[in-house]
């Protein structure tokens, strides 16, 4: 571990880089039953008689919504969206329709364009990325009561931010009506960061940066967060307390950081929050050996900024290396991401597999609903959906 010197030149992104260590999560991405389909009956069942599939047929006219986060603190998320969407408006020609929205990093924004959207006409709704975009947005479509699909956050807050309830004796009830979310969960973040952790040979005291937002309420909740399985693991738990992710001064985080004597920070923060934080605990002196972070690590463009790379580690949720194909365009993961560093002239991110595959999984709902004007045969089609997705098979009936 090197020591941080205020004064030196930045170091290059190279070097930036090969200081942040990643975390796999292995395995396929299934979805996750959050919602269920309000009225089931047959005859709105979808079409194609194995349940979803990669069917042929002819894509629809359908308008599509779509919001994620372009410009402000989450920007990041939403930095290969352009690619995306060209790719898919090429891909779909006037079939489809696809009007995108940018929640400006802000839940109040985030609700704001779904309503927009929903009052425009569309027949679907995609959003991603984070639960401060993903919440809302299905929210709105609840009341609108338009199909909603939606990724790129971790399930468990986004379900408890729908107003689920979850604990040890607590039977998970349906949290929305017009909504279906995939991606993987905090069981799966929890299990890789002690695998990380155990394999660093550091003292196991872990100091929580865990905000007042759905993310961070989640992360450390009492019964399905990160404490009881940290503590189940043999780890101490530090945790100074929520906090507004536009904190300014983490004075009070860092001083009690140091004084338990931790020697790994986890937290999920944006990416200026933690640049902040990570600024301030340099200044003052302290440096853990290990700093495990959501959200705020996982983007090349925002790591090669932070005062320090070294010492920096997060989950990995998709890489080109992931050995699945687009069931829409047939294109392997791998050439997904030349495709894009080719066109952008940037590195690979990983919320483009996601971005991808969830208009892959948009348009598969829409071949096979008998009728996609009707939300109740919409919904029965993304009820039945077992679509292979360059992320890897994404379905709710299991």
């Amino acid at each position: 571990m090197t020591h941080h010197d205020s004064t030196a030149e930045p170091p290059s992104r190279r070097r930036f880089l090969r200081g942040v260590a990643a975390l796999g999560l292995g395995g396929t991405v299934g979805g996750r039953v959050l919602a269920a389909c309000g009225d089931d009956d047959d005859s709105d069942a979808a079409g194609g008689g194995n349940g979803g599939g990669n069917g042929g047929g002819d894509i629809p006219s359908a308008r599509i919504g779509y919001v994620t986060p372009r410009t402000g603190p989450l920007a990041a998320f939403g930095e290969a969206d352009a690619f995306v969407l060209a790719a898919m408006r090429d891909e779909l020609g006037d079939a489809v329709e696809i009007v995108d929205r940018d929640s400006e990093s802000d839940s109040g924004r985030a609700g704001e364009v779904a309503q927009e959207l929903i009052s425009e006409g569309v027949e679907l709704v995609l959003v991603s990325s984070t639960p401060d975009t993903t919440v809302p947005v299905a929210q709105a479509c609840d009341l609108g009561e338009v199909p909603c699909i939606s990724t790129v956050a971790p399930w468990q807050p986004h379900y408890l931010g729908l107003g689920g309830e979850l604990g040890p004796d607590v039977e998970p009830a349906q949290a929305s009506a017009y909504n279906w979310h995939f991606f993987w969960g905090l069981e799966d973040v929890i299990e890789n960061f002690i695998a990380l952790w155990e394999q660093s040979g550091v003292d196991k005291v872990v100091g929580g940066l865990w905000p007042n937002d759905p993310d961070g309420n989640a992360w450390s909740d009492a019964a399905v967060g990160f404490p009881p399985a940290l503590e189940a693991a043999g780890f101490t738990v530090v945790d100074p307390g929520r906090f507004p992710v536009d904190t300014q001064d983490f004075s009070a985080q860092i001083d009690t950081f140091r004084s338990e004597g931790v020697t790994i920070v986890s937290g999920v923060v944006p990416p200026p929050t933690f640049s902040n934080f990570q600024s301030q605990a340099l200044q003052q002196g302290f440096n853990p050996p290990v700093v495990t972070v959501g959200k705020a690590l996982l983007f090349p463009s925002e790591v090669q900024s932070f005062p320090q790379g070294e010492g920096l580690s997060t989950e990995i949720w998709w890489t080109p290396t992931f050995p699945f194909k687009s069931g829409l365009t047939g294109q392997s993961a791998k050439q997904l991401t030349d495709a894009y560093t080719k066109a952008t002239k940037r590195p690979w991110t990983q919320p483009i597999g996601y971005a991808h595959a969830l208009f892959e999984v948009a348009i598969d709902v829409l071949k096979r609903a008998k009728n996609p004007k009707d939300p109740k045969s919409v919904l029965a089609s993304i009820t039945s959906t077992n679509y292979h997705s360059i992320v890897g098979p994404v379905h709710w009936t299991g």
